[in-house]
């Protein structure tokens, strides 16, 4: 598998930022709505979003909570504070330019934490999901919104063959999202398919206790 760094990443989304909203915005809202309509959460608990982008998804979050947005690339995190400055729903919102791969928590932080979109665009996919679990309460959600390697075996194999060069443009075709979570200890207790195509998935679970 071709291994693409952190630098690299950072910069390819520095790149898309100021387009980032035509190209992937409408095309992957229907996953993203999903996820948040999963957000089982109460008035001030504490919520992590990693990949946070140009804050796509700020809007569609339950009102009266805190939450933190992640993103690899400070100039995504500066389309999403502008996109705050007009609408926040009535939420603390926080902005941190951060690695999933190396998530600057302390342990069980939050109650809550998203990644749309974000496993398939690290060159570490366990290390991510088991970052997403440390950070996590004790039974807090973990939901988790990307493509993921088909089961169909020709349609796998033709993923796995156009990984490389989509790497390139900044993710991968050839990993199974599910298997990363549960080898970091994410209890997952549903899945279901999204627009558009059903290519890709929304995956609710939970920390494990241990």
């Amino acid at each position: 598998m071709v291994k693409i760094g952190s630098d690299y990443i950072k910069r390819l989304y520095s790149f898309y930022s100021p387009f980032y909203d035509l190209i992937f915005g409408k095309v992957m809202e229907h996953g993203r709505k999903k996820a948040i309509g999963m957000l089982d959460v109460k008035k001030n608990q504490k919520i992590l979003e990693i990949g946070v982008g140009t804050g796509l998804t700020l809007g569609l979050y339950p009102p009266n909570c805190k939450i933190t947005g992640i993103d690899i690339s400070e100039k995504m995190i500066e389309q999403a504070k502008k996109r705050i400055s007009k609408n926040n729903g009535n939420n603390k919102i926080t902005f941190k330019v951060m690695d999933a791969l190396d998530l600057e928590f302390e342990d069980e932080t939050f109650d809550a934490v998203i990644a749309s979109y974000v496993i398939t665009t690290v060159n570490n996919p366990l290390k991510a999901c088991q970052e997403m679990k440390r950070v996590c309460k004790k039974g807090g959600q973990i939901i988790v919104v990307n493509h993921s390697k088909s089961d169909n075996g020709f349609l796998g194999k033709v993923e796995e063959f156009i990984s490389p060069l989509c790497w390139k443009v900044g993710f991968a075709t050839n990993v199974n999202v599910l298997e990363p979570l549960r080898s970091s200890g994410v209890d997952i207790y549903r899945t279901i398919s999204a627009k558009p195509f059903k290519l890709y998935k929304v995956i609710q679970g939970t920390r494990v206790e241990n």
